[in-house]
């Protein structure tokens, strides 16, 4: 097992410790999955994961996999727990994932470029695809994040500041087990590490607030 091997796989421990803390908390009724909300990061991690693959980044998109699989569940466990009702910017959301993601496999089939009947837009966009995919999809992640502070903010209390950290510490390793460094495999990991990192800290000070007002 070489070094890289070993980051990624630390990656991938980081990544499982951070979920089990959430889903305990969400047992327990101290955290609450939404399932909307996960569904999105699913399909827009699943994005950035195929791109890895698809660059080579070897086994630095071991914890991407693993993450994607997880919002999944998550997300299930949201809709079983009775959440139903979602905002209209949650939808939009989706659709932008959606979007991504659909545009990312259309950009990676040479056939169905042949839409574009200029030969030069036409190589350029099945070679600056991946790098465009990623970008896009890490723009509406952390887009997506604004719903997630603004109840953070409301609610501290509500969501565990513990699983954002780990979730922002994982990618460190990740981007370390990364063989093919460029725009396409690391724009994503980095969007999320201050995402997470942010929605973390809004969340701690939040709590310090309340705890001092109480007091």
């Amino acid at each position: 097992m070489t070094f890289k091997d070993l980051m990624g796989a630390l990656a991938v421990i980081i990544a499982v410790v951070a979920y089990a803390l959430y889903v305990w908390k969400s047992v327990r009724g101290d955290a609450r999955p939404h399932p909307l909300s996960w569904l999105i990061f699913g399909v827009l991690t699943t994005t950035a994961y195929l791109v890895q693959r698809d660059q080579a980044a070897g086994a630095g998109a071991w914890v991407m996999a693993v993450t994607a699989a997880t919002c999944f569940l998550l997300c299930a466990m949201g809709v079983v727990r009775g959440e139903r009702r979602f905002p209209w910017y949650e939808w939009a959301f989706l659709v932008a994932a959606t979007i991504v993601f659909v545009f990312y496999l259309w950009s990676r089939n040479p056939a169905s470029l042949d839409i574009v009947t200029n030969s030069a837009w036409r190589e350029a966009l099945y070679r600056q695809a991946p790098a465009i995919s990623s970008s896009l999809a890490a723009f509406v992640s952390v887009l997506g994040f604004g719903p997630t502070i603004t109840k953070s903010w409301s609610r501290p209390y509500s969501d565990s500041a513990s699983t954002f950290l780990f979730n922002a510490v994982k990618f460190l390793p990740a981007l370390i087990a990364t063989d093919n460094i460029s725009i396409a495999t690391c724009v994503f990991p980095v969007a999320l590490i201050l995402a997470n990192a942010g929605t973390a800290l809004v969340i701690a000070l939040r709590r310090r607030s309340v705890a001092a007002d109480r007091a």
